[in-house]
């Protein structure tokens, strides 16, 4: 009943958001790969996490598109609850962000708790929901992304 109906405007506009809003990770990646060749500095692991975390948004992506829910439930997960860095690499973040941190662990409880409610959705097959909260997801990666990732890649990598 509730499956995925893109005749409607509204739906369409979701879907729209939601498909160009998952191009900012490969356009976000793009820079970061131009970024590397500048540094000789080796790469955290917070880059090979958020670089696996691009991935499963573009899976999850392709699955709303293909209208597999299943998919949308098993892959949300992974987003929730990626891998973290080693606790010293944690630490070194951490440090360098400041009076920043606060913000920067929120944002990353936001993206938690709306890949948590995208399973939910999913699971009970609410198509409407399923395309709102993951649009609503992929702008908390995004906000994240705006106020922490140039300050981040200036420090560390260049």
């Amino acid at each position: 009943m509730n499956k995925l109906n893109f005749a409607t405007p509204m739906k369409t506009l979701l879907m729209s958001v939601a498909i160009g809003l998952s191009s900012i990770p490969l356009q976000l990646s793009a820079a970061e790969t131009a970024d590397e060749g500048k540094s000789d500095v080796e790469p955290m692991a917070l880059r090979l996490i958020m670089q696996d975390l691009e991935l499963n948004m573009q899976r999850i992506a392709s699955a709303i598109i293909r209208e597999d829910l299943v998919a949308v439930a098993d892959l949300a997960p992974l987003v929730a609850d990626h891998e973290q860095p080693p606790m010293t690499e944690k630490m070194r973040i951490l440090s360098f962000m400041g009076t920043d941190a606060g913000a920067f662990k929120s944002l990353d409880g936001v993206t938690h708790d709306t890949a948590m409610m995208l399973k939910k959705v999913a699971e009970k097959n609410e198509g409407d929901a399923v395309i709102k909260t993951y649009a609503d997801l992929l702008q908390s990666c995004v906000a994240c992304h705006q106020k922490f990732k140039q300050p981040f890649v200036d420090h560390f990598y260049r």
